[in-house]
């Protein structure tokens, strides 16, 4: 049996129906501490940068959550799998997104830094899950029109809210237009990763 015919074991279609979920319920938590943030700020209360901050660390810990699935989608979804190359940057993508958690996770509980330059990690890997659907759009041939425009549209609303987390007006726009795409592509992906039988065929 080939490695990559463990992605469609039952427990691997679950997991990632699970993680689809997470991801799904994560995006109104953070549109709605978003619009927290810049409501008590316009008010004049300074707690809302502690909205704030929930906000954009969910966003981050989003980013890398997502990593699987990208990978998951990329290997079960694509016509031949995808291609080598961009197989290769989500695979990558989820050791950045590992990295970006445990960074996180410290400077969450000590205020401080894990990396000097920890913050790009969340413009990286929102940046290489684009690339790999831009590169794979050939490979998205049987999907319809109006989904390969809302995943592309989804992953560069993803790395523009990233870009504009410490403009509060800004972010919570794209946060709000994010959550109106990826709440049905991420119910899509959970309903569907259960049903999936067969791996597409490479060529």
């Amino acid at each position: 049996m080939n490695e990559i015919e463990y992605f469609i074991f039952i427990p691997v279609k679950k997991f990632i129906a699970r993680l689809a979920g997470v991801c799904r319920f994560l995006l109104p938590v953070i549109l709605i501490t978003a619009a927290i943030e810049f409501l008590l700020l316009m008010c004049g209360f300074g707690m809302g940068l502690v909205f704030g901050d929930i906000s954009d660390n969910l966003m981050s810990l989003t980013i890398a959550l997502l990593s699987i699935p990208v990978l998951w989608c990329h290997d079960v979804l694509l016509a031949k799998r995808g291609t080598v190359f961009t197989r290769f940057m989500c695979i990558f993508s989820i050791i950045l997104s590992a990295l970006l958690w445990i960074c996180t996770l410290y400077t969450l509980c000590t205020q401080t830094l894990l990396l000097p330059k920890q913050s790009e990690l969340t413009l990286i890997i929102p940046s290489i899950y684009f690339l790999a659907a831009i590169f794979n759009i050939q490979n998205m041939s049987a999907a319809p029109l109006k989904l390969k425009i809302t995943v592309l549209s989804f992953f560069v609303l993803l790395l523009a809210t990233a870009i504009f987390l410490v403009i509060p007006p800004v972010s919570l726009l794209l946060k709000l237009i994010l959550a109106c795409l990826g709440l049905p592509l991420l119910t899509k992906l959970k309903q569907t990763a259960p049903l999936i039988i067969s791996l597409p065929p490479r060529e």
